[in-house]
This record gives structure tokens, sequence and C-alpha cells, in this order.
């Protein structure tokens, strides 16, 4: 088996068809779709299970209601393939997506594409690179400047089966901890400049979330990355990438987000504690030169003395 594709899923009924209709039409046929429902309490399991019936690459399992992590967690010891990757349940992908990844990949230890963020209005859409475009020292350092999502991404089964690298459960932000461990213990990092993936945006999902407590989860997420880069020993070498991913997070995207929610001030104690705490010279770190004036801006002046400047602008 070359592939084993995870999809976990929680009462996704209104999207589910469109995605796993796009997994039926997959060219690739050497692979096997482990569709995991987490608990649903809608039509997600009947959905799911008829595709089994249409499709021998399609397995179901149903398991006690975890979170997307668990869900993760528990279908990768059932993976057969030599490789694996994950797919959120209501996304999309284009007919020839995992063929072109298993062809792209060579010997490299992971592999990443672009997404292509699709929103209900199209004039919305925009393409992400799954790999950054600015300098950097080493594709490993250039990858960890990437977007970390799961989904976009083919690994070697042998980082979650034999390394043992696992995803949070409980966690949002879970993506982290996992994605830049591997990132930077890859030997080889390959990159499909194609975009394949349609990352659907909606009101209700993680993401889109400014209100949920959970958004409080990021502190708990990047102090797992400190804590995995200061046991693979590889701290140090990675420091300014790390410092930059706590920046994206906690004073910069991050920060918009938190701007947004009810919890604005405690949010920002937190970042300016973890920040002075870890990277008290964060202000600079080499890739903020790459950042729009905005942004950089933004970053100079935040705080909130000045949060009635920045405010009505984020909050829109």
């Amino acid at each position: 088996m070359r592939l084993s594709l995870i999809v976990p899923m929680y009462n996704v009924e209104q999207y589910l068809e469109e995605c796993l209709d796009s997994l039926l039409a997959q060219t690739l046929l050497d692979m096997e779709i482990l569709l995991v429902d987490d608990g649903s309490t809608d039509a997600t399991a009947r959905i799911a299970r008829s595709y089994v019936e249409k499709d021998s690459r399609f397995r179901y399992f149903h398991k006690e209601n975890g979170g997307l992590a668990d869900a993760r967690n528990f279908a990768i010891p059932h993976a057969e393939g030599e490789y694996i990757a994950f797919l959120d349940s209501d996304d999309r992908v284009r007919p020839q997506l995992y063929e072109h990844m298993l062809e792209a990949i060579g010997d490299a230890d992971v592999l990443v594409t672009d997404i292509h963020y699709w929103f209900p209005d199209s004039s919305r859409d925009f393409v992400m690179k799954g790999l950054s475009t600015r300098p950097a020292e080493s594709v490993q350092k250039k990858a960890m400047l990437s977007p970390m999502f799961a989904w976009n991404k083919l690994y070697r089964a042998s980082w979650f089966q034999k390394k043992g690298l696992s995803y949070p459960k409980g966690l949002w932000y879970e993506d982290l901890p996992v994605t830049t461990r591997i990132f930077a213990g890859s030997e080889k990092i390959a990159y499909l400049p194609e975009c394949l993936i349609d990352y659907r945006q909606r009101a209700g999902s993680i993401m889109a979330s400014t209100s949920d407590p959970r958004l409080s989860h990021i502190f708990d997420s990047l102090a797992l990355v400190r804590r995995g880069f200061q046991e693979d020993g590889l701290y140090e070498a990675f420091h300014d990438e790390l410092e930059y991913l706590h920046i994206e997070h906690l004073r910069l995207y991050g920060m918009f987000r938190f701007i947004r929610s009810d919890r604005t001030r405690i949010y920002y104690e937190e970042s300016e504690k973890v920040m002075k705490e870890y990277f008290p010279n964060w202000k600079a770190n080499p890739y903020l030169n790459s950042l729009s004036f905005k942004n950089r801006l933004f970053l100079k002046l935040y705080s909130p003395l000045t949060s009635w400047i920045f405010d009505p602008m984020i909050r829109k």
C-alpha cells in the first residue's frame, strides 16, 4: 500500500459528501482512505458507510468523541501505507492530488503543496504557497516559516509509526508541535507547486473562531513546540524560526484574533509574558523584514495603550 489517507469526521453531514466525492475521484488506486467517525450524532456515519460500499479504498472506523487530534492518532496504527496524509472532512481535493504528491516526493521525508483558500464568496479566494518564499539558510528553515497545517502534506509513515509522533489530544493548534518537529528533523523536504486542495472557509470552523476560550490553547501548543525542540537538541539551531513562529501566533496574526475576542487583555498579557521569557529580543528577528509595512508597524506599536488606533481596523 502506497498511501494511507486519514479523514477525521465529526458532525459534518453538510459537507461530507463533497469531500468524499473528491476522494472517490482520485486517480491514485494504490491507496486506502481511513474514515474516522469521532462520535458523530448526525448523518455522518451513514454517509461515510455508503462510500465504503462504493469503493474498496474506503475503510470506516467509529470511536467515542475525542477531538481532531485523537481521531488522527486513533487511525495511525491502522494505516498500512508507506506514506500517510490527512484531510479535513469539510475540505475537498482535485482528482490528481495524491498521485502527483507521490510522484513528487522522491526520497524526501515529507512533501508540502499549495493551498486554495475557498470562500463562499469566490471573489475572496486566494492561494497560499505550501513552502515559504522567504530567504532562509536551508529548506528545513524555509519550511519552518511555512503553513503548519497537517493536511497539505505527505509524510513517511515512519514519522508516526516508528518515531512515535502523535497529535496532542484536546488542543487546538494541534498541528504545530508535530509539523515543526517533522520539518526540523527531515533530511529532505519536497515541494509540489500545485494548488489541488480546496480549504473551505466557514464561520463555524476552528480557525474562524474568535470567541471560543480554546483560543488560549495556542500557549499550550507553543509550549509543546519548545519542549519538543529541546528534546531533539534543535532549539538553538532553529532559534530564529521558533521565535518567528511565536511572533506570528502571539504578536501578529494570532493577536488579530485575540483583539476580536472578549479576552483581549488577558491574551495580550500572556503573550507578553511568553515573549519576554523565551524571546526577549524578538523585535530584532531577521524574518520581520519580509513583512509588509503595515504588519511591521503593528508589531512595533501595538499595546493596550495604542489599541484604540488598531482595534477598530482589526475588528471589522
